[in-house]
């Protein structure tokens, strides 16, 4: 059979791909992102694509159709980033803050594909009271699609986390395809009729990995024996028995003894009065549940279930569904101005969603 053609947009670390790839039957051409270091984590981990590191709106029609040597594109993955936009009335303006999801159009007018997957954020839904999300469909159907979206809880597909997410699908010149459907409940929803799966649960996700303090760990390990099906899933294809990123962050001992009060699944407010700070949003994983949703901060706000620190690159990728030998690449901190390790997890689409995706559209292509 012919594969199935992709092209991803603002591709980041490469989540989406990677979830396509796990599909089978794609074949992803270019990737495009103007981050230098999550292009390099792509390249490294997707060697066969075509993975560019240039800002969308320095490529013209012409870059663009020679980039895939002007193959027929079935499929466009991806999420600008879409923060502050600029409305008049329903109509989204040539202002700079819409300049990235009118690139994100401009590409998909140009391929003009089958379907497109446009993911985002939750708070995408409300804003301006629902007139962005109407000017977004407008601006699709102005070219040719008809949408229909969502919001997935990656929980739902196998992910042991709890991220809701945005999900807009669009078909070309044809009836709207909708979202799929979850094949992973919680406890409250699971019974002797249900054809879902338990969600799988913090535990379930870090429980073999080999316990560092903070502090402590190394860019590359030997990984330890799965316990369970998620961790066999995980534990990687293309080096044997590798094991990246697994570092953790040093912490004062007065953060560590805060943290060490802090209970599963509680946070800053669980505290004793006198070990508690301004800042709330610090939580501690419940080993029994789904992940709260991995930020970019997860080494300062997101603590371990079981030690008094935050969570490794390794932890959150693990969180998110990436396989072990999934490596990222760049700094643990911000001293530059490129996406450190961090940023890359956080920012990432979950590829176990993502292939729920895949799996949905190539069963109407």
């Amino acid at each position: 059979m012919k594969k199935i053609t992709t092209v991803d947009l603002f591709c980041g670390a490469g989540g989406f791909t990677e979830g396509f790839s796990k599909a089978k039957g794609f074949e992803p051409l270019i990737a495009i992102d103007f981050d230098k270091q999550a292009i390099g984590t792509f390249k490294h981990n997707h060697r066969n694509v075509n993975a560019v590191c240039e800002d969308i709106s320095n490529l013209s029609k012409s870059d663009l159709l020679t980039l895939t040597n002007s193959k027929k594109i079935d499929v466009i993955i991806g999420g600008p980033p879409c923060q502050g936009f600029s409305l008049a009335g329903r109509r989204l303006l040539n202002d700079p803050k819409n300049q990235l999801f009118k690139e994100y159009v401009r590409v998909v007018d140009i391929f003009k594909p089958n379907i497109f997957i446009f993911e985002n954020v939750v708070g995408l839904t409300s804003m301006q009271g629902g007139l962005v999300l109407e000017a977004i469909c407008e601006e699709f159907k102005k070219i040719g699609y008809e949408v229909s979206f969502d919001i997935l809880n990656s929980a739902e597909f196998g992910v042991p986390q709890a991220r809701p997410r945005f999900i807009l699908i669009g078909t070309y010149g044809s009836n709207p395809i909708g979202t799929p459907a979850p094949t992973h409940g919680s406890n409250v929803n699971l019974d002797l009729f249900s054809n879902l799966k338990p969600q799988v649960t913090v535990k379930d996700a870090l429980s073999n990995l080999p316990v560092i303090e903070q502090g402590q760990g190394k860019e590359e390990m030997s990984n330890l024996t799965p316990l369970n099906s998620y961790q066999e899933m995980l534990s990687g294809t293309r080096k044997n028995n590798s094991l990246y990123n697994h570092r953790a962050t040093r912490h004062s001992d007065k953060i560590v003894d805060r943290y060490n009060h802090m209970p599963q699944g509680g946070d800053i407010r669980s505290l004793p009065e006198k070990l508690r700070t301004k800042k709330n949003n610090v939580f501690r994983l419940s080993e029994t549940t789904p992940s709260r949703t991995i930020t970019c901060n997860f080494r300062t706000d997101i603590i371990h279930p079981w030690v008094p620190r935050g969570l490794t690159t390794r932890e959150a990728a693990r969180l998110q569904s990436f396989d072990d030998d999934y490596q990222f690449f760049g700094n643990l901190t911000r001293k530059a101005r490129y996406l450190t390790q961090d940023d890359q997890v956080g920012n990432a689409v979950p590829p176990l969603l993502a292939k729920a995706l895949a799996q949905h559209i190539k069963e109407y292509l």
